[in-house]
């Protein structure tokens, strides 16, 4: 097995002043929206943004996103990020997340790390 196949890719993500790291195989697609997100009331969907001719629909990051134990304050992880304050969409993989993305402040990355066995 090469060096290459013990990497494991992931982005930066910049989320209320806080840095995490996201597993690069669970991202589909990273894109810039600074657009406002569509609401159509009749059908009651909101968060909608349309990437590649494909919908995506936004959820807030502590929706979509587990924290891990060391997360110092849960209110700060907990408060939505306002459109303006985050240009970036990040879109789950397919699963049960399919067609899923939230924003994010600023994107970093990606970037490798060696596993182990």
């Amino acid at each position: 097995m090469s060096s290459l196949e013990n990497q494991e890719y992931w982005l930066g993500l910049r989320i209320n002043g806080e840095r995490y790291a996201l597993p690069a195989s669970h991202v589909y697609s990273v894109f810039l929206c600074p657009a406002l997100e569509q609401s159509i009331k009749d059908l009651k969907i909101s968060g909608v943004v349309v990437h590649e001719g494909e919908p995506v629909f936004l959820r807030n990051h502590f929706q979509l996103l587990k924290t891990s134990p060391g997360v110092y304050s849960m209110a700060a992880w907990q408060q939505s990020l306002k459109r303006d304050q985050a240009p970036w969409v990040v879109v789950l993989k397919d699963g049960s997340d399919k067609g899923l993305g939230f924003r994010v402040n600023n994107i970093v990355g990606p970037f490798h790390s060696a596993i182990f066995p």
